[in-house]
């Protein structure tokens, strides 16, 4: 099933959107409330269903609520990790981003002030159904989503003094798509979806993998991440991208830029990188 984020002016809702993705069924209730009791049971009879709504009169927002904690894992694909000359470890690396970050799977990207080089990332999500469970963490997994962990490399690699800023590399406000929307684990095997991952930019193929490609399981990312912070319903987690980024060869995106992603099964992003703002002081 597809588990969307949507507004309606000001009030904003989660919903099961249908197979056809014309019609949505509202949920009553914030994500916390009602991720556990699906997750266990994958019956929507334990959803509080409201009236049924045309999904072209609603605005489709980012599948996270503000209060959600917006993890990203990084290191998990070798080539990438060669491709950024960066020494590869036994276990990802880790960061946040601020929801803030966060915009709708067809919003435009907003392009920071502070940077010059911004940069790409296609990356398979996966949300939070609840507290993990350590003796089968991936069963305390909602769904999956799409992703695209945005960075401003010349901040990223800008000479701070731990080595590598990720602050400033990661933070941006509405620069990082998320969605369309979230398909629930149960559409899939145990363990890490085979799924394959593609970034176009301006309809040029610059990424292509599959999750497979990855150097970690699932268990082994939801453990890492909630050993660290404790995870909870509606958490949204990334989990690193292959080779292909703009830092690797110096293509950068730039304003007016079309970014397109398709993760198989999950669905495809469409964004537009908005006008670079007048440069500002570091």
């Amino acid at each position: 099933m597809k588990l969307g984020r949507l507004a309606d002016g000001p009030t904003t809702f989660w919903a099961l959107v249908d197979d056809d993705e014309t019609w949505v069924r509202p949920i009553r209730g914030g994500i916390g409330e009602w991720a556990r009791p699906l997750s266990t049971t994958w019956d929507t009879g334990v959803l509080d269903f409201g009236i049924p709504r045309p999904l072209d009169s609603l605005t489709i927002l980012a599948p996270a609520e503000e209060t959600s904690k917006v993890v990203c894992l990084g290191a998990t694909y070798a080539r990438h990790v060669a491709g950024l000359g960066i020494t590869p470890t036994p276990h990802p690396a880790g960061f946040w981003k601020p929801f803030d970050a966060l915009i709708g799977a067809y919003d435009d990207i907003e392009y920071p002030a502070i940077s010059e080089a911004l940069d790409f990332e296609v990356e398979f999500v996966f949300v939070m159904a609840g507290p993990v469970d350590r003796t089968a963490p991936a069963g305390s997994v909602l769904g999956y989503t799409v992703g695209n962990d945005t960075s401003l490399r010349d901040l990223q690699f800008g000479g701070s003094v731990t080595g590598m800023d990720m602050f400033s590399a990661k933070s941006q406000v509405r620069a990082t798509p998320l969605g369309p929307w979230i398909v629930t684990a149960d559409e899939f095997g145990p363990g890490l979806p085979d799924l394959s991952l593609t970034l176009t930019v301006n309809g040029e193929r610059r990424q292509s993998a599959r999750t497979s490609d990855m150097s970690f399981s699932l268990d082994t990312l939801v453990t890492w991440a909630d050993e660290r912070t404790p995870l909870r319903a509606g958490d949204v987690v990334f989990t690193g991208t292959p080779d292909g980024v703009g830092h690797e060869d110096g293509r950068y995106l730039a304003p007016g830029d079309l970014v397109e992603i398709s993760i198989e099964h999950l669905g495809a992003q469409r964004n537009r990188v908005g006008a670079r703002p007048p440069a500002v002081t570091r």
